[in-house]
């Protein structure tokens, strides 16, 4: 999975943060559409032509609509669905999970993967000195749930110089 999502990065990624999922969808050639009345948060269909398109709920939040995408574009590029099959994408900023469920856990970690590159988040964290975790949050565009699992899968931390007291005063130790 990691090198999956790093050569679909190397592949398609501008080195900005957030990271354009939209543009890597188009470059990957996969549809993309947004609908009111879908009855899921979010859907990836894989035609019997072999054609995939990730259709999204309006409602859903923008930062949750990215995971989705990524998500969906994990199972696309793990081969997960046959053409002809179509899927739910479970969506939610709780970051619920069936962890008995071996694709949507690899889809999960493609995701997470490709919407927080890790030399992007070493720079955040290292040179940026980023404080927290809603900060990271705000400059990958994405929960700050997401965040905390993707320092923990790469073992990393928030900077020891970078505590909160309770009055939300940053306090250099």
């Amino acid at each position: 999975m990691a090198l999956l999502a790093e050569g679909i990065l190397k592949l398609h990624w501008d080195q900005t943060v957030p990271v354009n999922v939209a543009h890597i969808v188009k470059q990957m050639g996969v549809g993309l559409q947004l609908q009111d009345t879908l009855a899921t948060n979010a859907q990836l269909t894989i035609t019997p032509d072999n054609r995939a398109t990730i259709t999204l709920n309006r409602q859903l939040p923008p930062a949750l609509q990215r995971y989705a995408v990524a998500h969906a574009l994990g199972h696309v590029a793990l081969h997960h669905l046959r053409p002809g099959m179509s899927q739910h994408i479970p969506v939610s900023e709780d970051f619920r999970l069936d962890f008995d469920q071996r694709h949507a856990v690899e889809a999960n970690d493609f995701a997470l993967r490709l919407l927080m590159p890790e030399p992007a988040l070493r720079y955040a964290l290292e040179d940026m000195r980023a404080r927290d975790l809603e900060e990271l949050a705000h400059v990958f565009a994405v929960p700050a749930l997401f965040v905390k699992q993707r320092l923990a899968d790469l073992g990393l931390k928030l900077p020891a110089h970078a505590v909160r007291s309770k009055h939300s005063v940053i306090i250099d130790t």
